[in-house]
């Protein structure tokens, strides 16, 4: 009978085992996917990252040409209200001349 006992524990404990391995067998799978899913996340953050970097590029870009469009502007107004003064003076010369 302790035979019997003794392979009854042994069938119970190979049977634990066996669980424990499957259990082990699914905790790995689902490492495998996570692992998997990291990966992903890594790669994505690295294109949005890339993305990022262009945009910041082209914003940088477009203030420099704003900046450039500004300072030509600024040329522009500026010897535009040269101009008038110019024509100020000289309409202010012909006129001291017609009052004499």
């Amino acid at each position: 009978e302790q035979e019997k006992d003794k392979e009854v524990t042994l069938q119970m404990i190979w049977q634990e085992i066996q669980t424990i391995n499957s259990r082990i067998e699914i905790i790995e799978q689902r490492t495998e996917k996570t692992d998997e899913k990291v990966e992903n996340i890594h790669q994505m953050m690295t294109k949005y990252e890339d993305r990022f970097k262009k945009l910041e590029e082209k914003d940088e870009q477009r203030d420099k040409k704003i900046g450039d469009i500004d300072n030509r502007l600024s040329v522009v107004e500026q010897d535009k209200s040269g101009m008038l003064r110019w024509e100020i003076v000289r309409s202010e010369f012909y006129l001291k001349f017609q009052n004499i």
